[in-house]
């Protein structure tokens, strides 16, 4: 049986996350009972948090996961989203399906609160993969010399902010996220690690309304001595390109104090803006390439419901046809039956729709895992690339025109982690 916890769940609960994640350092008893409180509070609080558990028949809790309700930007509309996260198993429960059917309840969840599209962090990305889920946007994250920065801009605009500039920064934030494919509004979690204090936040005005803003901390170098220091920055948002100037003068102030500058982004653009953008590694690939940032694959997403996405986003920032047309569709899911199958995705009326179709593979015009659906229509993946990989099946169609009706024009970002 899977259920809502409830607070006589919670030490359970806390018993079970210390074994999944003993990275959390809460396996001492009270360390856990902090913890079960900080639980207690999150489920009882009005926010966009629900923790689920899996029961066996004598009520003992044996699996658990988080359920994230977010709005997020698709392609240009704010449409509601599920991320699942804190997905752990008791430790002498594995290989018993567990987690299957927890991922198995989070989709009929979805699917019942009429959300079309979910997402996740991977513990395993191959786990996820054979559950349907597509790859995101890939992270860099680069460890630059202050100096790297460009320093045309004027350092003097950047001030220091505090957790009574909340409301200023949360709405720069989701003014930010409403202009940026995939990137989500802020989280009651959010708002939490601001008025904490949990990082610095410095800001840049503009007649008397913040357009920029800037998360980090300092913090010293491992093995190293007590003046060296690293800044990690966590977040850096703008709506007016004056502002990223601004702070990207303050960073290059700061050589004599910070020795390297970490970031970490979805953005493929942002090496262009640096003077000089290699880490500290002085590795080289063949045959002359500085490295200068390490990359990672992390966030990834998976449609629910073809129709519910369709109708929700309908590629609105998109090319459309010059004239009415349909495409058929077969979509393989070995994970859902429901959405296995064949679909007819029709543009009339400058409107797409989606229905279902019993065509079989070999009569559709497209054939593709919902995996690689869910990446192409985010953006992470053309349909052009996983056709010249071999990955997807097309005829009748140009591949580059429905890259230019399907496919955002931008890869998502998302600053967002649950």
């Amino acid at each position: 049986m899977i259920r809502l916890l409830t607070q006589t769940d919670m030490v359970q609960a806390a018993e079970i996350v210390a074994m999944a994640y003993p990275g959390m350092n809460i396996s001492q008893v009270t360390q856990q009972a902090e913890f079960s409180e900080r639980l207690t509070t999150e489920q009882e609080t009005d926010n966009d948090l629900r923790y689920y558990g899996f029961f066996h028949e004598e009520n003992k809790l044996v699996g658990l996961y988080r359920l994230h309700d977010f709005q997020g930007n698709i392609n240009g509309r704010m449409v509601r989203q599920f991320g699942i996260g804190m997905v752990a198993v008791h430790l002498f429960h594995k290989k018993e399906r567990i987690a299957f059917q927890l991922l198995q309840h989070f989709h009929e969840l979805a699917q019942n609160e009429h959300v079309s599209i979910v997402s996740l962090y991977p513990f395993n990305t191959g786990f996820y993969r054979k559950m349907g889920y597509g790859y995101g946007p890939t992270r860099y994250q680069y460890k630059l010399k202050p100096t790297s920065f460009p320093s045309g801009g004027d350092k003097h605009r950047v001030k220091l902010l505090s957790p009574a500039n909340e409301e200023e920064i949360v709405h720069l934030y989701n003014e930010y996220a409403e202009t940026h494919h995939g990137m989500i509004k802020r989280t009651w979690n959010e708002r939490n690690l601001i008025k904490k204090k949990a990082s610095y936040y410095a800001g840049v005005y503009e007649e008397d309304k913040l357009v920029g803003a800037i998360a980090y901390i300092l913090q010293p170098v491992k093995d190293s001595h007590f003046l060296h220091h690293e800044l990690i920055v966590f977040e850096w948002f703008w709506i007016k390109p004056s502002a990223f100037l601004a702070i990207s003068a303050w960073l290059n102030s700061q050589e004599d104090q910070v020795d390297r500058v970490v970031i970490r982004t979805h953005d493929e653009a942002f090496m262009y803006q640096l003077d000089n953008p290699k880490n500290d590694s002085n590795r080289m690939i063949p045959s002359v390439y500085h490295e200068v940032a390490q990359v990672g694959s992390g966030l990834m997403y998976r449609l629910i419901s073809l129709e519910g996405f369709v109708k929700q986003s309908n590629f609105s920032s998109n090319i459309r046809p010059h004239k009415d047309r349909y495409i058929l569709i077969f979509v393989e899911d070995t994970f859902s039956q429901e959405l296995h199958g064949g679909y007819k995705l029709t543009f009339k009326d400058n409107n797409w729709e989606v229905e279902r179709n019993l065509l079989t593979k070999n009569f559709a015009d497209l054939s593709i895992s919902i995996g690689d659906l869910s990446s192409w229509w985010m953006g992470c993946v053309s349909l052009e690339q996983l056709i010249k990989y071999g990955k997807v099946e097309l005829s009748n169609f140009s591949a580059r025109d429905l890259d230019h009706w399907f496919k955002p024009y931008t890869k998502p970002i998302c600053f967002t982690s649950f």
